[in-house]
């Protein structure tokens, strides 16, 4: 897989009246060092990595609504990841079931190392569409997570993703490589959209010409 996306300055984009699609809060990578192969990460390191992204960004993880797993399916690293994802967010909310969880490798198969930037503008076009798409393969969970004890719960149907209570969409995602790096992206949908692309508004420019004297 390939993906291509345009990262710009908000105050730049708006400026040059650019089509924003979504804004990113906050950013966070670390490596899981040393562990028991690829398909056993370290959950120590994938807590610090959201609790540092939502540190960064300065979030409350409640306004969250939409997480996009790296969710490779495995009987290992999905309860794994799972778990890391309610530790980090129990730190602050007790809250359970709020945010909806997916991830697009059920839907298209796993884009390899293309699959954190296939992630990243599955959600942005999420956003800009006001739907989350459901997880088509889902049939049950796997008995090692405990949604119903945690803040998620499997997005298995398409659903109109709209602003709540004042606070944009916003959504996590992470990536995890095959190498051990470990990378979780915090973004939220861009509200003044109309601003920037009202076609028909009409800007008064000054146009000088010259001339050979004073009266003309």
């Amino acid at each position: 897989g390939v993906g291509i996306v345009l990262l710009k300055p908000l105050h730049k984009a708006i400026e040059d009246k650019d089509s924003i699609y979504a804004v990113i809060k906050g950013t966070s990578s670390n490596q899981d060092g040393h562990s028991n192969g690829i398909t056993t990460p370290d959950l120590s390191s994938q807590k610090h990595l959201i609790l540092n992204t939502l540190n960064n960004s300065n979030i409350h993880p409640e306004t969250i609504s939409y997480i996009e797993a790296h969710g490779t399916g495995t009987n290992i690293g999905d309860p794994i990841e799972l778990r890391a994802l309610t530790e980090a967010y129990s730190s602050y909310t007790k809250k359970k079931q709020f945010c909806a969880i997916g991830s697009l490798k059920g839907n298209i198969g796993h884009p390899v190392a293309a699959a954190g930037i296939a992630s990243l503008i599955k959600v942005v076009l999420s956003m800009k569409n006001s739907i989350i798409p459901g997880s088509v393969r889902f049939n049950e969970p796997n008995e090692y997570i405990d949604f119903e004890n945690s803040p998620f719960y499997v997005n298995d149907q398409s659903k109109k993703w709209e602003n709540t209570k004042g606070v944009p969409k916003r959504s996590g995602i992470s990536s995890f490589g095959i190498s051990g790096t470990n990378v979780h992206v915090i973004v939220e949908d861009f509200e003044n959209q109309k601003i920037n692309n009202d076609s028909n508004q009409e800007l008064l420019h000054f146009f000088t010409l010259s001339a050979k004297n004073k009266n003309s």
